[in-house]
């Protein structure tokens, strides 16, 4: 894949900085005309250079994330896995991994309070032979940081990152005080239909389409949507059901080919000042962060090249530190599932049925 030039990386920028903006917005944050930017738009979507999606608010929505690793002996049992990830209705993401963990990585989105439904499903698939180990990582209700990739920090010349770690981690910030939500768990269940989830579906598998694209594709489901109704539930959505949208960037094209998963503990007090730096001076890779009073869990996608100035502060930090790697070419993001709302009863789907059953057809 060709590197890119300095117009098409200030549009990336552009874009990064407001995911949603119109084509004339993005002309006024750019040089160049009208029809010179949407040729270049065309261009960089034509090649996959970047996708827009919608992640969920969770709290709102009133799910909890758990991540789990299941460790195999063989790769049969990784594909068996895969498809139960398939089959669950509330899995978010699943990757093969290997290092500290060799087997599978899933995240999954359930409903608050189903926790022991998921420990069910690995305990039944601990017992057939098919998973060897497990791990859950779940860490309740804390905060998560979640960064994303800054262009600016690209080199098209070198093709390479700028960024100095050293600096990064010896800088200092005024601490900041984790918030928690003050609006109910689920709020969303209370006006939700199924109709929303066919919308908040299509947000979450690219959000850059126009209403007209959205509305055929989930004509093609079976369920109409009338323009006017698709407008009106949609700025619904948006305001409720979405915490942000990301710009997700292709990994071959910027050399973030490297994807980690660390785990450890450490002082209350290092913890924190992480926390603080990802708060006001995240990191310009993707990357999802969470810290408790001693347990860090974050995902990074980077470079190669900076995988050791990462780690080896992170190595003179914590204790227990584990780094798995998270195959990439060998990974899944599912969108949310329509069925798995109660339309009628205002909550989400959470029978054994449902959520054991359904996983081991």
């Amino acid at each position: 894949m060709s590197s890119l030039n300095g117009a098409y990386l200030s549009l990336l920028m552009a874009i990064q900085e407001n995911p949603l903006a119109t084509v004339t917005e993005l002309v006024d944050r750019v040089e160049g005309s009208k029809p010179t930017v949407i040729k270049r738009l065309s261009y960089l979507k034509k090649n996959k250079y970047f996708n827009i999606k919608a992640l969920l608010n969770l709290h709102q929505m009133g799910f909890d994330s758990v991540e789990v690793f299941l460790d195999t002996s063989n790769l049969k049992d990784v594909e068996r896995l895969e498809r139960v990830a398939t089959n669950h209705p509330y899995t978010s993401y699943r990757s093969r991994c290997f290092g500290s963990h060799n087997g599978l990585y899933m995240q999954f989105r359930i409903p608050i309070g189903t926790r022991k439904m998921v420990e069910e499903l690995i305990q039944i698939l601990t017992e057939d032979g098919t998973v060897t180990n497990h791990r859950i990582l779940s860490m309740g209700d804390e905060p998560t940081i979640i960064s994303s990739m800054k262009i600016d920090g690209w080199n098209p010349e070198s093709m390479s990152w700028k960024f100095d770690w050293v600096k990064w981690f010896e800088s200092e910030y005024d601490p900041v005080k984790p918030e928690k939500p003050k609006d109910p768990s689920g709020a969303v269940l209370q006006w939700m239909t199924k109709n929303d989830m066919h919308i908040l579906q299509q947000l979450m598998i690219s959000a850059k389409r126009s209403n007209t694209d959205m509305i055929q594709a989930i004509k093609k489901k079976g369920v109409s949507i009338t323009p006017q109704t698709f407008g009106r539930r949609l700025r619904m959505i948006d305001e409720s059901c979405v915490g942000r949208y990301r710009v997700g960037f292709n990994p071959l094209a910027f050399d973030i080919i490297t994807n980690i998963l660390i785990t450890g503990q450490g002082k209350k007090k290092y913890l924190r000042e992480l926390f603080s730096k990802m708060s006001i001076n995240p990191i310009p890779f993707e990357s999802t962060m969470r810290v408790s009073e001693s347990d860090i869990f974050w995902i990074v996608r980077m470079p190669p090249t900076h995988m050791s100035s990462l780690l080896s502060n992170l190595h003179l930090n914590l204790e227990n530190m584990a780094v798995t790697i998270i195959d990439y070419p060998n990974s899944y993001l599912y969108s949310i599932w329509p069925e798995t709302l109660d339309e009628e009863n205002h909550a989400w789907r959470q029978d054994r049925e449902f959520m054991i059953d359904q996983a081991l057809k």
